[in-house]
């Protein structure tokens, strides 16, 4: 296509030359055809030198791919045992999450059951503290047994710590 315009080209800038004046037209239009046969021809080889190129790199191109879809014995080796390190390590993650899971639900059943005690404990307590009647017993204390107040000499008073309790570490023994 673009030679054919060349050729176009050419002929339409062909004159009829006679006389001397005509000669060095002539020469100029010598010239200038030589000067577009130049242009044209390192056009053409510019051409060709780039589809060299472009065959080169496609041929670089296809060499890498067919080397990247190799895949060497070593390097599956390789994929295959770090595939089956992180298989391991999510496999432990998993359990340690379930063995987390298992023992957040017995902590939140001991709690419930420790509320349970307590409050079964604190209403114990007040049934027993509403089954003691104080007044009988200070009253069956004094004419049944004897008992007397005690006089102001008798009462020492001593001082109490602010901690007022006591860790047991047996039970007590009975008698």
């Amino acid at each position: 296509m673009r030679q054919q315009k060349d050729l176009q080209y050419w002929d339409d800038n062909r004159t009829y030359i006679d006389g001397n004046t005509a000669r060095e037209l002539s020469r100029q239009a010598a010239q200038r055809k030589e000067q577009v046969h130049q242009e044209y021809v390192e056009r053409q080889e510019e051409e060709q030198e780039q589809r060299k190129r472009e065959r080169r790199t496609r041929a670089v191109a296809q060499r890498n791919r067919e080397r990247a879809l190799q895949i060497s014995p070593g390097y599956v080796l390789f994929l295959t045992a770090t595939m089956a390190m992180m298989v391991m390590v999510f496999v432990c993650y998993l359990q340690l999450q379930a063995d987390l899971n298992k023992r957040v639900q017995n902590v939140a059943a001991l709690e419930s059951e420790l509320l349970d005690l307590k409050n079964d404990n604190d209403a114990a307590q007040k049934k027993i503290s509403n089954s003691v009647d104080l007044e009988n017993i200070r009253q069956r204390a004094m004419d049944e047994l004897g008992m007397v107040y005690p006089q102001k000499e008798q009462i020492e008073y001593f001082e109490v710590e602010e901690d007022d309790y006591m860790n047991q570490y047996e039970d007590i023994p009975e008698r």
